[in-house]
């Protein structure tokens, strides 16, 4: 049996996509689907590095916010204890894109994407929805001036790529 990390002390909770080289690269997918993403967003900064040092991730953040306009990938924000990364925010004046990318893919012309038959959240994206509102909360309370508006940013199923094996061209390294 392959090597297991654990997560817990407990052997019967050990994280098994560690070993598992499918689920590796199904969560190496999600890296390549954010720089999918970013590419519709050209020109960002990214905030990298220090991912445990929360106060100079803010403090890389509230730098590059006093530009009119920026674009900052993994932009990072702290307030009373929260703290936050977006994926991709777009900051003109005081005018927020606040963009939370999935590697998730959706049908535009579901009409029960979020919400079921039965008029209630669908479960299974409750998770997303709650993420992304968390994080505008945030960010709100750090720039209660500022105009929000939230997006997710997702594949769309009913499209083709205009790129013969797109995929191909993002490697992790």
């Amino acid at each position: 049996m392959p090597e297991q990390t654990l997560l817990y002390k407990e052997k019967d909770y050990a994280d098994m996509k560690v070993s598992d080289t499918f689920f590796k690269a199904l969560a190496e997918g999600g890296f390549q689907v954010e720089e999918l993403a970013r590419m519709h967003f050209p020109n960002g900064v990214l905030i990298e590095g220090n991912d445990w040092d929360y106060q100079l991730l803010f403090e890389q953040t509230q730098e590059l916010l006093k530009q009119e306009n920026v674009i900052i990938y993994e932009a990072a924000f702290l307030i009373d204890g929260l703290f936050i990364r977006t994926d991709i925010l777009v900051k003109t004046g005081n005018n927020i894109e606040l963009i939370e990318v999935k590697a998730k893919s959706f049908t535009p012309d579901d009409e029960y994407l979020f919400i079921g038959k039965r008029e209630r959240m669908v479960s299974s994206w409750k998770p997303y929805l709650f993420d992304i509102a968390f994080q505008k909360y945030v960010i709100q309370l750090c720039f209660p001036e500022w105009q929000i508006q939230s997006y997710i940013m997702m594949a769309d199923k009913s499209k083709k790529a205009s790129i013969n094996g797109l995929n191909q061209l993002f490697r992790i390294e």
